[in-house]
């Protein structure tokens, strides 16, 4: 392989996080030369870490309708070339990887599916109830149409039934395990997106994350990420959530948050009166996930993370520089979902060596 296009294939996860600005949040333009204080620019791709990518983007087009990268003519879409800076910023030395996006027609919507293979993991029983669960939730245009999707599939329906739950604003929802086991919630859009291009079946996304303590995750994500939180409540017996996920003891608290120059929600659900057990992952395990966070100065947004107690998974608990010229981190919320601060850093790694081929 040639050096232009070894730098090209071993830079993929950062023409992802930059290309996917685009994508789940609108870019914002850089803070003022000078700026010492680390911030948060907005959010990227959420990624589901998988046992097999290829299976996960052909359930996610299959039964979704979101467009994926063809398939080679070997069946299979290669691994990436070893990427030294990506193994240490992941904390995976010796892996193999490989990630492939999968977007939904005419809308922002993409998600990323990555698999590391050739390091110890673990698959992580999934239940929507325990801290760090994270739930992507897909708008689409039509719930019966859906639905005669997820049964030609044969999807494992989580709602009690199997029929959609009338929500509080009367739109119906409905919920799912994909095919890796991780929950997906199915509900119907309020309206319809302005598109140029024609929509498919899913017309936009956010994500729900089960939280330990509401009060100290919101606290994080206003107070050291500069998220705008708003919707708190107070625990209630939600029957509409009872419904949904069979869990007829909850109680719940809800809240959710965006970050800066993004339109992508998160919702934080916390639940009282059910068993949880909080998570604990490592972001090569299956059903570990990410959000990817554009930022400036990440150096001392690391700093003030550390602060604030949150734990950086990254090799040496600081940010790693990652051709072309990104530095990032991967850092574990209250509740171990990851995020993944990334930004653009003058000259820190121009490039790479072309990788020494496998014995």
């Amino acid at each position: 392989m040639s050096r232009s296009k070894s730098v090209i294939v071993v830079a993929v996860l950062a023409s992802v996080a930059l290309g996917s600005a685009a994508l789940v949040g609108q870019a914002t333009p850089p803070g003022p030369a000078g700026t010492t204080k680390g911030a948060i620019l907005g959010t990227g791709s959420f990624t589901a870490f998988v046992e097999n990518m290829d299976r996960s983007l052909a359930f996610y087009h299959d039964v979704f309708g979101l467009d994926v990268p063809a398939l080679p003519a070997s069946g299979q879409r290669p691994y990436n070339p070893p990427n030294p800076q990506l193994f240490v910023w992941f904390d995976i030395p010796g892996a193999r990887e490989r990630h492939q996006s999968a977007r939904a027609p005419g809308t922002r919507v993409t998600v990323e599916f990555m698999e590391i293979q050739d390091v110890e993991h673990k698959t992580i029983p999934m239940r929507i109830q325990d801290p760090g669960a994270a739930t992507l939730v897909l708008l689409v245009r039509d719930m019966n149409t859906m639905l005669a999707r997820l049964k030609q599939a044969n999807v494992p329906i989580v709602t009690p039934g199997g029929r959609p739950v009338t929500r509080a604003d009367g739109s119906r929802a409905i919920l799912i395990q994909d095919i890796d086991k991780r929950f997906v919630e199915l509900r119907e859009a309020e309206s319809l997106p302005v598109s140029d291009t024609p929509l498919g079946d899913v017309v936009d996304m956010l994500l729900s994350i089960a939280v330990n303590d509401m009060d100290q995750t919101t606290r994080v994500y206003r107070d050291v990420f500069g998220f705008t939180v708003e919707g708190e409540t107070k625990f209630t017996a939600d029957a509409a959530t009872r419904m949904l996920t069979g869990l007829d003891k909850a109680q719940v608290r809800r809240s959710r948050v965006q970050a800066p120059g993004s339109t992508l929600w998160i919702e934080f659900v916390e639940f009282k009166g059910v068993d949880r057990t909080a998570l604990r992952m490592r972001i090569q395990d299956r059903g570990a996930a990410r959000l990817q966070l554009r930022a400036q100065n990440i150096d001392a947004l690391v700093v003030e993370m550390k602060k604030a107690g949150l734990r950086i998974a990254s090799q040496g608990g600081v940010a790693i520089a990652i051709p072309p010229n990104l530095k990032g981190a991967v850092v574990a919320d209250p509740n171990n979902f990851f995020l993944t601060p990334y930004a653009p850093c003058d000259g820190c790694a121009p490039g790479l060596r072309a990788p020494a081929p496998r014995q």
